[in-house]
């Protein structure tokens, strides 16, 4: 089986001038990075992610900083949709249009073809980068900034699971992902489809997906429960069980998740939690049993399974910009 690119352009440690253009070289093609004024210092940011077929999915973190994309960035570069949930930070500005403000949890719709004039804090993201032939049709008679709350929820749910998952991919699973998105994309952004007739095969059902949602949100809560999760979704603890049946039941769903998610964090380059904190973040109560967990449900210690993916990481070469920008190139020449 045959891996993924990776995208991998990490700037920490290095010099502000050095990582100044590694991340204008890395966000080039999308904006044109600025210092909120001159006396500061300049802006910097670290990405790290994967190629999945015609689309980037990434985790992005970066230093407060304006985003500027203007009329000449626009003409001389690729045209695509940018999709961008904000784990931590936000930004207010332009964006597809549209004057907004974006914060924590949210998604941000960028239409690329469109300027774009952010000021953003120090923010840690998720980018989803979709060439706009993908996505006929969608943005012809505009983009909205973000989403209505129930639809947002549903968009940011899908990419999280896209960037948690993005790492174990393999070349055979990009048909099937790819299409799953472009089918979650095209049936949220929509405004002709009510909030209560967005059931489709690639949501797992709306239901699922805000229950799937509120689950990755909430790993480290000790709340979390069947009881806890009914009430969040308005639903009784029997309609709860239904939905989760054929996955083995609610906690053991919940076991899982917090499971992945903590496997996600350790193949994320740019993840520095010790195990003890990273177990605890995500819900176990005891280290020894999150270690008997990893090891049953992956077949080595959470110890080994990062080793080998530093061991990976300090082998490989760090990815040339040259690579990203022919990803850019070829996305590019997709869409036109």
């Amino acid at each position: 089986m045959s891996t993924l690119p990776r995208l991998d352009y990490l700037t920490t440690g290095l010099p502000n001038a050095e990582a100044y253009e590694v991340w204008k070289g890395v966000v080039g093609a999308l904006f044109e990075p600025h210092p909120f004024h001159p006396t500061q210092r300049l802006p910097t940011g670290s990405a790290s992610g994967v190629v999945v077929g015609d689309m980037i999915v990434a985790r992005v973190v970066f230093t407060a900083q304006c985003f500027r994309r203007d009329r000449a960035l626009i003409e001389r570069t690729p045209d695509h949709f940018l999709f961008h949930l904000y784990n931590v930070g936000g930004f207010n500005g332009r964006i597809s249009g549209h004057e907004t403000t974006i914060w924590s949890a949210q998604v941000a719709l960028i239409d690329l073809r469109l300027e774009v004039n952010t000021h953003a804090a120090s923010s840690d993201t998720i980018s989803l980068i979709v060439p706009r032939s993908l996505l006929p049709g969608i943005g012809e008679a505009g983009l909205p900034p973000r989403l209505e709350p129930a639809r947002n929820r549903l968009l940011a749910a899908h990419l999280a699971a896209l960037r948690e998952g993005s790492a174990h991919l393999e070349e055979a699973d990009v048909p099937e992902v790819v299409a799953r998105t472009q089918e979650v994309l095209t049936t949220l952004l929509d405004p002709s489809r009510p909030i209560d007739r967005l059931e489709t095969p690639a949501l797992d059902r709306s239901l699922l997906a805000l229950a799937e949602q509120a689950i990755r949100a909430n790993l480290a809560s000790p709340d979390l429960s069947p009881e806890w999760l009914a009430t969040e979704l308005g639903i009784s603890r029997a309609s709860l069980y239904r939905l989760f049946a054929p996955y083995g039941g609610i906690m053991r769903s919940v076991q899982e998740r917090r499971l992945l998610a903590v496997r996600a964090a350790l193949s994320d380059p740019l993840e520095t939690r010790l195990l003890s904190r990273l177990a605890a973040d995500f819900g176990f109560q005891s280290e020894a049993h999150f270690s008997r967990s990893f090891r049953a449900q992956f077949g080595s210690t959470a110890s080994e399974f990062r080793a080998g993916q530093v061991k990976s990481a300090r082998e490989s070469e760090p990815t040339s910009l040259d690579v990203l920008n022919w990803w850019w190139e070829r996305l590019g020449s997709r869409s036109a």
